[in-house]
C-alpha cells in the first residue's frame, strides 16, 4: 500500500557555545589536543602547565625571529585574557615559557614543543617555526583566550611533546579585491586566520576589469579613473536581462596602507604576494590610458563579470607603464615573487592588431600564443633584474614558458604537471578542489554563488602531488592554495563565509603529511576548533555539522534515517512536532507511518550545541 509522507526536515547549523567563565570547566572540556592543522608527532602527557601573571618568557637566543614570535603570543595574551607576560633573558625556568634555537632541526618551519607542569619549551630553528609552534600553543589553551576582553586568573594548557613540520613550503590562500573591495581591517583579519592555520602566503588580487586597486604615484589616473567603476551588476551574469544597481563602487588602498598590511604579513610570517594582471583583464587600466591598447576603444571600467577583449597591446609604451609600476609594486612588496596574471587573454586584438602582426614576423613568432610568451618574457627579464621572479596563472605556458616563471595551476592538474616536468616550479590551486567561490551546498541554501559545488569532504580529499609525477619531478611541486574570487562576494562576512572551513582543509593540506590525514578526524578537530572561530567573530559555514536526512521505503514501511559528518564523539536527538516534544536519542531509523514534521540538531551528549534553522 502506497503512502504519501511529506518529511519537513530542518538541517542543523552548529554554533559552538562560547567558553564558560569556569577555566577548569574549560581545559577539561576542550583541551583534548584539537589542533589544526594535524601535527606531525604528537604525545600526550599527564598535567597541566597553568600560565598565570607570574609566568615569563625567557628567549635565550638573541634572534629577531624569536622575538617576532614571542611578542606575538604576548600581544595576543593581553588581549584575550589580560595578562602582560614579560621577557627574560636569563633566569629559572620554573613557571616559564622557553624559546630557544636548535640548528640540528632540519625544517625552516618545524619546531618542537614540549609541555611539563613545571615549563614550557619551544624549540625551533628559526622564527617561523617558533611562531608555529606558539599557534600550536593557544590551541592547547582554553578558547576563551581567543576572545579579546576576556579575563583570566589562569590558564591551563595541556602537557604534551609534540614534533612538527609542513609537507609543503607554499602554503597559500588568496583574496580578490578588485571586483569587491574590503576594509584594511578586514585584510589584517584574513592574514591574521591565514596564520592561525600555518599558511605562510597571502595572494593579493590588485587589478582587474573591474577595478584597480592599489596607488601608483606615478599613474594618477589609476586612482582617479581606473579606482571606480559605474555601477555593479546584481543577481549571476548568467540572468538575462541584465540589472545594475546604478551606484558608483570602488577604491584603493593607498602606499601607506600597502605598508602597513604587508608589515602586519610580516609580523606573522606571512609572506604577500601581489598580482598586478597582464596582459588581459586590464580594462580598468585601459580606461585611464587607453593610448596602451591596439584599438581605439572605447574602454571602461567594467560593471560586469567575464572576460573581456580590451588587453594590452606589446608595445614599447604599454612595457614602459608596467615597469614603472612594478618598480613601485616591489619597493613595497619585498617577497621573492611577483604575480603578473597572465590568464584568460583574448587575441581578437592581436589578431586585428597590424603592430602585432609586424612584432610576431619580426620576432619570428608562430602565432599569437608565442606574442603572449613573449610578452610575459619581456615583464620576467624585468622583474628578474629586480632580483624578483615572476608566478603567474597557467595560461603563461602557451606558447612557451619564460624562463624562470612559476606557474599556478588552476585549470586542472595539467599545467602543473607540465611545468614540473619542466622543472618548474609550481602551485596547486585546480578548481575542483582550491576555488573557495564554488557552492558548498545546495544553491537554494546558500548565497548566490558563480556556480560549481566544493564541498569541504572534496577540498580535504585533494593531494596536490599529482600521480603522474615521477619523485624528481613532483620536488617542484611548492605547495597548494585555496583562491576567494569575489564577483559575487561583496562583504568581509560574506567571504568569510565562503572561506571558512574550506580554507582551514586546505591548511591542513598543505602542512600534514598525506598518510596522516583522515577527514573523520579532521571533522572532529574541526568541531571543537568552532569554538575558537566563534570566539575571532569568524562567520564561518558549518555544513559539516547538519543533519541529514534520508526517507525509504522498506518491507515494513517507510522510514527516516539521519546522518551527520560531525565525527565521534557526537550524536544526533531529535523531536517528533506535536507529539511529547521529547528529545530522543537517534539511534535506528525512524518509522514513519502519517505526515510528520522533525526537526534534529548535533548534541554533545544531552546538551545541544547548535540551533536549528
Amino acid at each position: 500500500m502506497s503512502r504519501l509522507i511529506l518529511v519537513n526536515f530542518l538541517l542543523v547549523l552548529l554554533i559552538l557555545s562560547a567558553c564558560q567563565n569556569s577555566s577548569e570547566r574549560n581545559h577539561t572540556a576542550e583541551n583534548q589536543y584539537n589542533i589544526l592543522p594535524k601535527p606531525a608527532k604528537l604525545l600526550a602527557k599527564k598535567g597541566k602547565f597553568l600560565i598565570s601573571t607570574d609566568t615569563r618568557i625567557l628567549l635565550e637566543n638573541d634572534d629577531i625571529g624569536l622575538q617576532k614570535a614571542a611578542d606575538y603570543l604576548i600581544d595576543f595574551l593581553k588581549k584575550g585574557t589580560g595578562h602582560q607576560l614579560q621577557i627574560e633573558t636569563t633566569g629559572d625556568t620554573k613557571d616559564a615559557i622557553i624559546f630557544r634555537l636548535d640548528n640540528t632541526i632540519k625544517n625552516e618551519e618545524g619546531y618542537q614543543l614540549s609541555v611539563s607542569p613545571y615549563e614550557t619549551t619551544i624549540t625551533s630553528k628559526t622564527g617561523k617555526g617558533a611562531f608555529y609552534a606558539v599557534q600550536t600553543l593557544l590551541q592547547l589553551m582554553p578558547s576563551n583566550v581567543f576572545k579579546a576582553g576576556n579575563k583570566s586568573k589562569n590558564i591551563p594548557v595541556s602537557c604534551v611533546e609534540i614534533t612538527d613540520e609542513p609537507r609543503f613550503s607554499y602554503r597559500g590562500m588568496h583574496l580578490d579585491v578588485a571586483r569587491h573591495l574590503f576594509p584594511v581591517d578586514f585584510i589584517k583579519k584574513f592574514i591574521d586566520l591565514i596564520a592561525m592555520h600555518k599558511q605562510n602566503k597571502f595572494h593579493w588580487h590588485l587589478t582587474e576589469d573591474q577595478g584597480w586597486r592599489i596607488e601608483i604615484k606615478k599613474y594618477p589616473k589609476l586612482q582617479e579613473i581606473s579606482a571606480f567603476r559605474d555601477e555593479t551588476l546584481i543577481g549571476h551574469a548568467s540572468d538575462n536581462p541584465e540589472h545594475f544597481d546604478g551606484k558608483r563602487y570602488g577604491g584603493f588602498y593607498t602606499q601607506e596602507e600597502v605598508k602597513e598590511i604587508v608589515k602586519y604579513a610580516q609580523d606573522r610570517f606571512v609572506t604577500v604576494i601581489p598580482e598586478i594582471e597582464m596582459p588581459g583583464h586590464s580594462s580598468a587600466a585601459l580606461a585611464a590610458y587607453p593610448e596602451l591598447a591596439c584599438t581605439d576603444g572605447p574602454f571602461k571600467v567594467q560593471t560586469k563579470w567575464g572576460v573581456f577583449e580590451e588587453v594590452y597591446c606589446p608595445k614599447e609604451e604599454t612595457f614602459e607603464f608596467l615597469e614603472n609600476v612594478l618598480v613601485e609594486v616591489m619597493d613595497l612588496f619585498p617577497g621573492e615573487y611577483i604575480h603578473i596574471g597572465g590568464d584568460e587573454c583574448p587575441k581578437a586584438a592581436w589578431k586585428a592588431s597590424s603592430f602585432c602582426q609586424d612584432l610576431i614576423k619580426r620576432e619570428g613568432l608562430k602565432d599569437e600564443n608565442e606574442l603572449q610568451s613573449y610578452f610575459i618574457t619581456r615583464m620576467e627579464k624585468f622583474i628578474n633584474s629586480k632580483g624578483r621572479k615572476i608566478i603567474g596563472w597557467d595560461e603563461i605556458l602557451e606558447g612557451g614558458l619564460a624562463p624562470n616563471a612559476a606557474v599556478m595551476s588552476w585549470r586542472g592538474t595539467e599545467g602543473g604537471i607540465e611545468a614540473a616536468r619542466q622543472k618548474h616550479n609550481v602551485v596547486m590551486t585546480p578548481t575542483s578542489h582550491c576555488y573557495l567561490d564554488y557552492y558548498q551546498s545546495q544553491p537554494e541554501d546558500e548565497p548566490l554563488a558563480i556556480g560549481g559545488y566544493l564541498p569541504l569532504a572534496k577540498v580535504y580529499s585533494y593531494d596536490p602531488i599529482p600521480q603522474e609525477l615521477k619523485d624528481e619531478e613532483a620536488k617542484y611541486i611548492l605547495g597548494v592554495q585555496g583562491n576567494v574570487w569575489t564577483e559575487y562576494i561583496p562583504t568581509p562576512e560574506h567571504a568569510e563565509y565562503m572561506t571558512f572551513p574550506r580554507s582551514i582543509a586546505l591548511a591542513e593540506i598543505g602542512w600534514t603529511s598525506q598518510d596522516d590525514r583522515n577527514y573523520e578526524d579532521f571533522t572532529t578537530r574541526l568541531v571543537n576548533h568552532f569554538s575558537r572561530l566563534n570566539a575571532l567573530d569568524v562567520n564561518y559555514a558549518n555544513h559539516v555539522l547538519k543533519v541529514d536526512g534520508r526517507v525509504t521505503s522498506t518491507e515494513n514501511g517507510v522510514q527516516l534515517s539521519l546522518n551527520t559528518k560531525a565525527g565521534s564523539g557526537y550524536n544526533i536527538r531529535y523531536m517528533i512536532v506535536g507529539g511529547s516534544d521529547e528529545k530522543i536519542d537517534y539511534k535506528n531509523p525512524i518509522p514513519i507511518t502519517e505526515r510528520t514534521t522533525i526537526i534534529a540538531a548535533t548534541h554533545s551528549g544531552v546538551t545541544q550545541i547548535g540551533n536549528v534553522a
